[in-house]
């Protein structure tokens, strides 16, 4: 088990020393957004690197149609592939799905996310999951038609994971525990990633 933070251009400044002082071991970044590149993604991977922790990327997604959730794995794939030599990040690929966009279409929002997940399996990289909030995993996604083997990042900002203890049979891979955990003078996101 060990901690991680998530960041995104909306982090403009990390101090990354007091993250390695911290103990956090991992950090999952955010890769885009409406196809565009987050503006600190590359700073963020570089520093990333730099103090020598383990990482995994996420997109923010809008998708309401498979078609759409699709050419978003397209996206991601070519980012990866132009940005990270095409390597799996090591601390996976996560799905964002909390946008109320997501809702408009037609068919359950699970439906758009699993043609995500499998169409980046089916590109070669080894660890592709959900995040989303413990509402929608418990009352807005139709879990039932996501595979088991998908690994789950849940936020609920509680004492307890309720998403791993309430789907045991479920692999739940990360529990994002609060929005505002004080590492130096930053309020950061942060998760407890179980390995």
């Amino acid at each position: 088990m060990m901690k991680v933070i998530d960041i995104s251009a909306w982090q403009e400044w990390i101090d990354w020393q007091a993250v390695k002082d911290a103990g956090i071991e991992g950090v999952i970044l955010k890769i885009g957004e409406h196809y565009s590149l987050d503006e600190k993604f590359i700073e963020h991977v570089n520093n990333a690197v730099a103090y020598g922790l383990r990482y995994g990327v996420y997109y923010y997604s809008h998708a309401s149609f498979i078609r759409e959730a699709v050419a978003e794995a397209n996206w991601v794939d070519k980012q990866i592939k132009t940005y990270l030599n095409g390597k799996n990040p090591e601390l996976g690929i996560w799905y964002d799905a909390e946008d109320k966009d997501m809702l408009e279409g037609y068919l359950n929002v699970v439906y758009p996310i699993a043609n995500f997940i499998s169409t980046l399996l089916d590109k070669g990289y080894n660890y592709v999951g959900l995040y989303s909030s413990y509402d929608w995993l418990t009352n807005i996604i139709d879990l039932k038609a996501l595979p088991d083997y998908v690994p789950i990042w849940v936020a609920q900002y509680y004492p307890e994971n309720s998403f791993a203890i309430e789907n045991p049979n479920r692999i739940c891979r990360m529990w994002q525990y609060t929005d505002c955990e004080r590492i130096g003078n930053m309020g950061l996101d942060c998760s407890v990633y179980y390995e």
